[in-house]
């Protein structure tokens, strides 16, 4: 019995030892445990105030597109829901063109398909107080400054907001004529390119150095403005486009006055006018070259259903004078009338329950004619093939209210039989 109970004499404190030991490990790895658990909690907890500190570092200037300001696309708008700070945004577009081998006279087109990065735009923006504020839109095109791409400021102004009804903007400005030369991001049209009676009668994108007021009166919304005036030297036969001074250097011998009034006292309805007025021989030519400009419009959108339409009639003055002093003979006279109109059809299937979930599918139908050359003075002629007629067709598909694809197909006829069709694929996106 004796070494018995000295085993078990020796062997009891060590049982003890180790039992004790064995709880001390295990408290030791609860207590690591929950430690770790803690720092997990903690970094986790960081990561959010992080996450926070940074959205509201960048919150003003990454602000979510909200409600439209009279004259400007929805991108374009964002600086006006800023508190202070800076705001951007921008959009940009990339299309595929595809065009018939041959003229409607059976004669080859000439024309190679082609695909484009067309355009990618940043809207910069700072607002420094309640009342004043700086916009911007800074295009790249053709995704390159060489081979036909540029880099161009679209619009940089001030704005000084002292009223809803009165407000003024300085710098260089949009003329507020027609749809697209304001609202020209993707989303805010169906056809895969801007309509081309506001590609050429109008021009898009039109924009002058000036200074002016603009505000919204009960269901009113107005822009008046005086801008420099065109440049004569750059009208042709086909438009007044290269008369568009661009803000770059802009002769200034001679101004021009534009205003622009909206009527929305119907839910969904715009109905317009805007007129453009002033001389463009900039002192080069010894005649005023007065020219004027004016357009009616009306947007209705109801229940899925879109309608646009536009009408725009164009005077010149001393064209005589001016295509002598171009060197301008027969049909290549500058056209002292020059007309056009489109009316636009649409219907967002997604209204009929076909698709869901902030989905737009929209078909549409345009229906365009313009003549840069409707009337041209004694002496001179014009050419048919700027009398254009132009029927475009396809549907528009955005997944989301900021992305948009686009296909259509469009007819050219003229009266020279020269016209070209071509389909087109596009995609465009706002942010």
């Amino acid at each position: 019995m004796k070494p018995v109970f000295c085993c078990l004499s020796i062997a009891t404190p060590f049982c003890v030892l180790t039992a004790s030991a064995q709880a001390q490990s295990a408290d030791l790895e609860q207590r690591l445990a929950k430690l770790e658990a803690e720092n997990a909690e903690f970094r986790r907890q960081m990561g959010v105030l992080a996450d926070e500190q940074e959205r509201l570092a960048l919150g003003d200037v990454f602000t979510p597109i909200g409600p439209r300001v009279s004259g400007l696309a929805p991108a374009a708008s964002k600086i006006y829901s800023t508190d202070q700070g800076l705001s951007i945004g921008g959009y940009g577009e990339a299309l595929y063109s595809d065009f018939d081998s041959s003229r409607d006279d059976g004669s080859p087109s000439g024309k190679a398909d082609s695909a484009d990065f067309l355009r990618l735009v940043t809207y910069l923006g700072y607002k420094f107080d309640s009342v004043w504020l700086f916009n911007s839109e800074i295009e790249y095109e053709h995704a390159s400054t060489g081979a036909g791409g540029e880099v161009s400021v679209e619009f940089a102004y001030i704005d000084g907001m002292f009223a809803d009804a009165a407000n003024l903007r300085t710098g260089l400005l949009l003329v507020p004529m027609g749809f697209i030369n304001e609202l020209h991001e993707p989303v805010t049209f169906w056809s895969v390119g801007r309509p081309n009676v506001e590609r050429v009668l109008l021009p898009t994108t039109w924009r002058e150095n000036g200074i002016g007021l603009w505000g919204d009166a009960g269901d009113f919304s107005y822009r008046a403005y005086l801008v420099n005036g065109f440049d004569a030297t750059g009208f042709s036969a086909s438009g007044v486009r290269g008369g568009r001074q661009k803000g770059a250097q802009a002769l200034a011998e001679d101004f021009a006055a534009v205003a622009r009034v909206d009527w929305q006292g119907v839910q969904g309805l715009v109905l317009g006018v805007a007129g453009y007025a002033g001389n463009s021989g900039q002192g080069q030519l010894g005649a005023d070259v007065m020219t004027t400009v004016w357009e009616a419009h009306v947007d209705w959108r109801w229940r899925g259903l879109g309608l646009r339409a536009l009408w725009v009639e164009t005077g010149i003055d001393d064209v005589a004078q001016l295509n002598n002093f171009l060197g301008f003979t027969g049909a290549q006279s500058i056209g002292e009338e020059q007309s056009g109109g489109y009316v636009e059809l649409g219907y967002d299937l997604a209204t009929a329950g076909l698709i869901g979930g902030g989905q737009a599918l929209t078909p549409f139908v345009r229906a365009e004619t313009y003549d840069t050359q409707a009337q041209t003075p004694a002496g001179f002629s014009s050419n048919a093939a700027n009398d254009v007629d132009v029927l475009t067709f396809g549907v528009a598909y955005q997944p989301g209210p900021q992305l948009v694809f686009k296909f259509d197909y469009s007819n050219f006829d003229n009266g020279a039989g020269t016209g070209v069709d071509q389909f087109n694929v596009g995609l465009g996106f706002v942010f």
